[in-house]
């Protein structure tokens, strides 16, 4: 506006100078707000992003912006922990999903001492008890003077209702300060071309001579090449007094 004299110095606008809410995005330069500018207890929505995908519980956002599924190619499909259990089954969970599937047991006590811990394969809901399972391993125990001696079983000379998971000669302490632990690898067991094969590998104590066992065992049932439909778990004699047991499915 026009004005009569001396024109007066520029003197700085000050916030006091601006009404709040009239600044404009239109007003403010492109690019010009860097990280400094935003206060770190901002806390900016997720609703501000630029994404794509439906945020949920059973999605993560990725580094590109898209919320996707949480997959893995190792899942946890069942877990049992027995009590007082005279077996332990898992059934029904094979599907096209997994290729493979592996168990592992935890802190596992039987309730007699002196047993063997045997596996057998199901069909159709039921286990197989004909004898046509046969077991391959290798072993080692401590001695009482600390020395490792290893040791190699070969197949039985007849088949076996079961698959033997320790050593044939190794009986289980029933000691709770000693829980045996153990994982089998099943392979295939839905292939209808192969006789199934699991593999094995674990620690107990020993109940006669007290001595730490540690196996790697193969076993085999060479019935038929039909489908499996799960494993069971069981002692010679007795409970199984605790033990966890996890099944997961490997894609």
């Amino acid at each position: 506006m026009p004005f009569i004299g001396n024109k007066p110095s520029a003197v700085p606008l000050t916030s006091a100078d601006i009404a709040d809410g009239i600044i404009t995005s239109a007003k403010i330069v492109d690019g010009t707000i860097v990280n400094a500018d935003i206060n770190s207890s901002s806390a900016i929505a997720l609703s501000k992003l630029s994404t794509t995908g439906t945020a949920d519980a059973t999605t993560f956002l990725r580094g590109d912006g898209a919320y996707t599924a949480v997959s893995s190619d190792f899942v946890l499909l069942a877990t049992t922990t027995a009590s007082a259990s005279a077996s332990v089954s898992f059934d029904g969970y094979y599907s096209s999903t997994y290729k493979n599937y592996q168990i592992i047991i935890s802190n596992m006590v039987p309730a007699t001492n002196t047993v063997k811990f045997h596996a057998r394969y199901r069909r159709s809901n039921a286990d197989v008890t004909a004898s046509n399972y046969l077991t391959l391993m290798n072993w080692s125990d401590s001695a009482t003077t600390g020395v490792q001696t290893a040791r190699t079983y070969g197949s039985y000379a007849s088949a076996q209702t079961a698959l033997e998971t320790f050593s044939h000669n190794e009986s289980i302490n029933n000691n709770s300060s000693y829980g045996m632990v153990m994982i089998l690898d099943i392979h295939s067991p839905l292939d209808t071309d192969t006789y199934k094969v699991t593999q094995m590998r674990g620690y107990t104590l020993n109940s006669t001579s007290g001595n730490h066992v540690i196996t790697q065992n193969i076993g085999i049932l060479n019935d038929a090449t039909t489908a499996l439909s799960g494993i069971s778990f069981y002692f010679s004699s007795g409970n199984i007094a605790r033990g966890n047991f996890k099944l997961y499915g490997i894609k």
